[in-house]
């Protein structure tokens, strides 16, 4: 559930309407229905003075039902696959070949 559907959800179990709220946390009754109403996102400041009044934990109100569910957490934690690299080869390099000498072509006779 969202935040404020938590605080209304609150609100209503212990038997208060919106104006005994308004008592308790000094909140203008119009604020606290934006909030219930989720259509204003309260401080946390705000949501501790909420939590106080009503007697609940922030924890109460923060829980989401509509989380996924993230997997466990492994046992073991997988190495990442290294990648497959082929074995370094033990011949040596082969050498680049000799550059020839330049030699200088015959002049032409004639």
């Amino acid at each position: 559930m969202s935040l404020g559907k938590e605080i209304k959800k609150a609100r209503i179990d212990r038997g208060w309407k919106q104006q005994d709220l308004q008592v308790a946390t000094g909140l203008s009754q119009k604020y606290l229905s934006a909030v219930e109403l989720d259509k204003a996102q309260p401080s946390f400041d705000v949501v501790k003075r909420i939590a106080r009044a009503l007697g609940v934990s922030l924890d109460t109100l923060a829980k989401d039902d509509e989380v996924i569910a993230s997997p466990p957490p492994l046992a073991h934690p997988v190495a990442p696959p290294v990648a497959a690299m082929p074995p370094p080869s033990r011949r040596k390099a082969a050498k680049p070949p000799a550059k020839r000498p330049r030699t200088r072509k015959a002049a032409s006779v004639g």
